[in-house]
């Protein structure tokens, strides 16, 4: 392809001017989703799919929605608040806490494992009663324990 000097890169092949900002971008091409298996904490596991280049909100979007099929009210309901206030996804024993990363700075791809770990949010934290909170940190440690087999 030649280009004109002096022009705004125009191809004589066709003499349509070339603009970076005008062509097609990779954002607006369909993504294809990864499957990904997420361990829940009594060893049973279950499959999401998420875009490559998803979020870690995204992520928890992806499990509430594989559980869709239970109750939104009442006996057998999810409280999704009180899951991500006192759980949270992880990766290769990293916590995935900031809903914002892109999944790829973890480095999770197509058939990886991610695995609920225990965390108490800062937010939620703050609205628990103070003796609540004061039992969570000092049980905190005790179920590290625990799950190191001590």
């Amino acid at each position: 392809m030649e280009v004109l000097k002096g022009s705004p890169r125009v191809s004589l092949s066709c003499g349509v001017p070339f603009s970076p900002m005008r062509s097609p971008t990779y954002n607006k091409l369909p993504q294809v989703p990864i499957k990904l298996t997420v361990l829940k904490l009594d060893g049973t596991s279950f499959e999401i799919y998420v875009v490559r280049n998803g979020t870690v909100a995204e992520l928890k979007m992806a499990v509430e929605a594989a559980f869709s099929h239970l109750p939104k009210t009442g006996p057998g309901r999810i409280s999704w608040a009180y899951v991500w206030g006192r759980f949270c996804l992880s990766y290769d024993g990293e916590k995935l806490l900031a809903d914002l990363d892109c999944i790829r700075e973890y480095g999770i791809k197509d058939g990886d494992q991610l695995e609920f770990a225990r965390h108490v949010s800062v937010i939620y934290s703050e609205k628990l009663p103070r003796s609540e909170r004061a039992r969570t940190k000092l049980d905190e440690p005790n179920i590290k324990a625990m799950e190191m087999g001590s």
